[in-house]
């Protein structure tokens, strides 16, 4: 194993002050990427790249972000990022039940992409809203991605958790429903990169 060399990626970058903040009634909790990447002539389609799984738990714990390559093949390499949160807001619960109540429960990783580079995961969320900016009025820059991979069942509960303790369902009538859909619609149809393993 060896660490990601820092013109290749930005290892060790310091995590923005926002997500060392604490938010009263905010649930955090430490996450790793692994994310693959396709043999290295093919390095440069930014569809080949996926994520393999979100790994939680305090020994991914760090102040800074960190790849380090764990596997090296001749169809691709295996890079496992730490220094990441989930960090759950009140404010998104419609969201993660959204997100929980569907087929394939997920988690978003937001990522740059650069094609001399290969993938940089950037943040990592259970809302699709939040992963799309579907609330923002700033649109993503154009070499940043939108990757996803199967929610682990120990994410699962905890988000359950949180749900349960902070959602209340809205009543029937006007409200989100059309950007929902869209927001829906693009994830189906492939408005990011999805982890088709």
């Amino acid at each position: 194993m060896h660490r990601l060399e820092t013109e290749n990626v930005s290892s060790g970058t310091q995590l923005p002050d926002s997500d060392q903040a604490i938010w009263s009634h905010d649930a955090v909790l430490p996450v790793a990427v692994m994310i693959a990447s396709p043999a290295r002539e093919l390095a440069g389609d930014s569809m080949l790249w996926h994520v393999t799984g979100v790994v939680a738990g305090e020994q991914f714990a760090s102040d800074t972000r960190e790849g380090v390559q764990v596997r090296s093949g001749p169809h691709g390499d295996l890079y496992l990022w730490r220094g990441f949160t989930l960090r759950l807001r009140p404010s998104q619960a419609e969201d993660y039940a959204l997100n929980l109540g569907g087929d394939r429960p997920e988690v978003y990783v937001i990522a740059r992409f650069d094609p001399h580079t290969g993938v940089e995961p950037l943040e990592v969320t259970v809302s699709l809203d939040h992963a799309q900016q579907i609330d923002s009025t700033d649109l993503r820059s154009p070499d940043e991605i939108v990757m996803s991979a199967t929610m682990p069942h120990e994410i699962i509960c905890w988000l359950d958790d949180f749900v349960s303790t902070h959602y209340q369902p809205r009543r029937k009538g006007k409200g989100r429903g059309k950007r929902r859909s869209k927001a829906i619609y693009d994830g189906e149809v492939g408005d990011f990169v999805g982890d088709e393993t």
